[in-house]
């Protein structure tokens, strides 16, 4: 759960946490984005930002504020909490009139060094978005794999589709490894997310083939490796999904690791 921090920032103006409704609002959906900060600084910041208009373009909507706008209420946010690590969510009610905009600290958990040692163990459900390119809540998927979570106690639930194909994580994106190359659902079908853009075009980049195709259920044993890509567990090897069990420590597996990493410290003037 949340833990409970003190200041939102609504529209510009600091307010209390306790004024805050939106999120504790069952009926109400909104279009949101997650931006990972460190030491201070947003994290692919204009990605995140083209992200989140397009998810606005999708219901309808523009984007109420320039990319420095965007990062100066970030700011705004992190100074009034005294905090420069954390997940900042980026809210703005998809289904109302006006330009409502949101910004709240997320008191972020990432995974543990062990997770990426170890890898992280995942289960596969049926389930399919309505329209994966927003980035929408979606509070009765979340609710169900949440339930999945902590029942089962792993990390993630990987969807599939009514074929029994595999799209995405439930709040992340998935790849598989076999050879010496790296495979991902179609762009068509899964929320693009901006970590999932950075490993395809650092994998290009480095000369590592990337090919983006229906993968089966079925066929998950024909894969050598598989991680998890997202805001919080950035490149995260899946030790187990379901069954069927995952290399860890798969050569390319470990250097595309090394690679997002290296991406990061870029991004964040390290």
């Amino acid at each position: 759960m949340r833990k409970q921090t003190s200041r939102v920032v609504k529209n510009g103006q600091l307010i209390d946490e306790k004024e805050f409704y939106i999120e504790k609002d069952a009926s109400d959906d909104y279009v949101y984005d997650v931006i990972r900060v460190i030491n201070g600084r947003p994290l692919f910041a204009e990605d995140h930002y083209n992200r989140l208009a397009r998810s606005l373009h999708g219901v309808g909507k523009n984007i109420p504020f320039s990319l420095d706008e965007m990062c100066g209420l970030i700011q705004k946010l992190l100074d009034a909490n005294g905090v420069a690590n954390d997940n900042v969510k980026i809210i703005i009610p998809g289904d109302r009139t006006g330009s409502d905009v949101y910004l709240m600290l997320m008191n972020a958990v990432y995974p543990a060094p062990a997770d990426y040692e170890k890898g992280v163990d995942t289960e596969l459900y049926r389930a399919v978005r309505t329209d994966p390119h927003v980035k929408k809540r979606n509070l009765a998927l979340r609710e169900a794999t949440n339930e999945i979570i902590a029942r089962d106690r792993v990390f993630e639930v990987i969807l599939t589709d009514q074929n029994g194909d595999i799209t995405e994580g439930s709040r992340s994106n998935i790849f598989f490894i076999r050879g010496d190359v790296v495979y991902t659902c179609s762009e068509s079908g899964v929320l693009q997310g901006v970590t999932r853009k950075k490993i395809i075009d650092i994998c290009r980049a480095s000369g590592i083939e990337v090919k983006e195709c229906i993968i089966s259920a079925k066929s998950l044993g024909d894969y050598d490796a598989a991680f998890i890509s997202g805001t919080s567990p950035k490149v995260l090897p899946i030790r187990r999904i379901g069954d069927v069990q995952m290399d860890v420590n798969n050569e390319l597996l470990r250097r595309i690791m090394r690679l997002y990493d290296e991406e990061m410290e870029r991004s964040c003037g390290k």
